[in-house]
């Protein structure tokens, strides 16, 4: 068997006329009975072959809108079927290099580089050719990134003009930096002081009458409704928060009635969704009053 790789050297060799001269010598090596395999060694080859035609291990090729037919990388060994008088476009990540490329048989099947573009960003290419019908063997592939284990059978007629691939940690980390432009714009409408989203708030409402203590805003999350108050209101009596709420007679007056509400910090916290209330302090003449309505 050490005959083969002699061979194979000799044919690469410029004006080497051995396999044109030899086919039956090559063939005969091809053909010969394959010798005894240990125990371990077939237990081994049996899960190689599972992963590799098993397809519940891996994920079918999808199209994607340039042509490519393209594999989820990592998830088996994908079948790249090519055929005579035609390439096989080969596309790697862009800003991915090339180490080296490692062919089962070199003799029937030809690997070339190309490439598209230039500097960090620039496409890798491996243009693959097969010489003959009905061939079927395996391509290695090393680059700076990562180890590409390849099927490749030669067809006739029928081939795939591109193929490229879908790479789990690529999607990863796409997800990851979307998440992180979320977190950040997230942050950055939370207001710091309660950890409240904006996007979540509604200040849609209106403020009339005059006092020191008039709120500086009012808005609500949906369940609650705030309203915060100036700083100036620790210098004066806290007015008494008064909800109304329309009689619905024609000629009844509104009804005021009291909320349930607590202080924290300048801020009053009312376990309800407010749509028209009013801040009172003091009675009679010396009454002050700034009435709250949702909406403008």
């Amino acid at each position: 068997m050490k005959l083969l790789p002699l061979l194979i050297a000799l044919a690469l060799l410029p004006g080497a006329p051995l396999l044109a001269a030899e086919p039956t010598a090559l063939q005969q090596l091809l053909d010969a009975p394959e010798p005894p395999l240990s125990q371990q060694a077939r237990a081994a080859v049996a899960l190689a072959k599972k992963w590799q035609s098993n397809p519940a291990s891996r994920a079918e090729p999808v199209p994607s809108a340039d042509g490519a037919i393209r594999f989820l990388f990592g998830a088996g060994q994908p079948t790249v079927v090519c055929a005579v008088m035609q390439v096989c476009d080969v596309e790697l990540q862009p800003g991915e290099v090339v180490n080296s490329v490692h062919l089962g048989d070199s003799v029937r099947w030809l690997v070339e580089p190309a490439l598209t573009g230039a500097g960090p960003n620039a496409l890798q290419h491996l243009i693959i050719k097969p010489l003959d019908v009905g061939l079927d063997t395996s391509l290695v592939v090393t680059t700076n990134r990562r180890t590409y284990h390849l099927n490749l059978r030669s067809h006739r007629s029928e081939f795939l003009p591109r193929v490229g691939f879908i790479y789990g940690d690529e999607v990863a980390a796409r997800w990851a930096a979307l998440k992180q432009v979320q977190t950040q714009e997230r942050q950055a409408r939370t207001i710091p002081a309660t950890g409240e989203y904006l996007g979540n708030l509604d200040f849609n409402y209106s403020l009339s009458g005059s006092a020191p203590w008039k709120p500086s805003r009012v808005y609500n999350d949906g369940t609650k409704t705030i309203i915060e108050m100036p700083r100036e209101m620790a210098q004066t009596e806290a007015p008494t928060l008064l909800a109304i709420r329309a009689n619905g007679s024609p000629r009844g007056k509104d009804e005021t009635t009291l909320v349930n509400y607590r202080l924290q910090g300048n801020r009053y916290i009312v376990d309800t969704v407010l749509d028209h209330a009013i801040l009172v302090t003091g009675v009679g003449r010396g009454q002050t009053k700034i009435t709250i309505r949702r909406g403008r």
